[in-house]
């Protein structure tokens, strides 16, 4: 009886490794592939540099103070784009270690889309 025991607990712990393993694979999958966030204003097709700037509902000043906080340092570079299908500020800033930061600001409503490392300086 022990022994049929002891089998059906083997049994019983193989059955949880496919879902361990997917689980696992999940995780990461997910850390190489950052979820996509979507902004709060998604133009169809590709607005030019005016209409962009009529879609937006702040200025660039007010996304360059969002992403300065989101990240301190020195910007180098910053556009208002449609990235992902998402109209965004997108900065590069230099961190006080010397790492290049990208940082992506909704132009609908200031909030940080996306924090990521970009090229070394």
């Amino acid at each position: 009886m022990k022994k049929l025991m002891s089998v059906f607990a083997a049994l019983g712990l193989l059955a949880l490794v496919p879902v361990v393993a997917v689980s696992a694979a999940q995780k990461e999958k997910a850390v190489r592939e950052p979820a996509v966030h979507q902004g709060s204003i998604r133009p169809k097709g590709n607005p030019g540099a005016t209409e962009r700037a009529a879609l937006a509902r702040i200025n660039f000043q007010v996304a360059f103070n969002a992403a300065v906080t989101a990240v301190p340092g020195k910007v180098i570079y910053g556009e208002l784009e449609v990235e992902d299908g998402n109209l965004q500020y997108d900065f590069e800033i230099i961190t006080p270690n010397k790492k290049v930061m990208d940082v992506a600001i909704d132009a609908g409503d200031g909030k940080v889309l996306d924090v990521e490392e970009g090229d070394d300086a």
